[in-house]
């Protein structure tokens, strides 16, 4: 069994259900991206991206939050399928 790909939330189509792995970056910007709540192991949805991908809309534990594209390349993510998230995704995937 193959290992995920891990790779930047801003590398992701809108659509897309994704669990953080990792914040990268600076200790500020590291920080402010923890403190919203992008913390390994939350599961998110990419709602939409506007004209040139910034900014970035995503879902995660049943709010929306949009980011710029400098933040969403600090996120490192799995990509995921719907029933992946073990039930912690507070129905944002709409599939439970």
């Amino acid at each position: 069994m193959s290992k995920p790909e891990i790779l930047p939330l801003s590398e992701l189509p809108a659509g897309s259900l994704a669990v953080v792995s990792k914040v990268e970056g600076s200790a500020e910007l590291k920080r402010k991206v923890l403190e919203m709540g992008l913390v390994p192991g939350t599961p998110l949805m990419i709602r939409r991206k506007a004209p040139l991908n910034d900014p970035i809309s995503i879902s995660f534990r049943g709010y929306e939050l949009s980011l710029r594209v400098y933040e969403a390349e600090t996120i490192l993510v799995k990509k995921a399928g719907c029933g992946e998230c073990g039930g912690n995704c507070g129905s944002c995937w709409g599939c439970h």
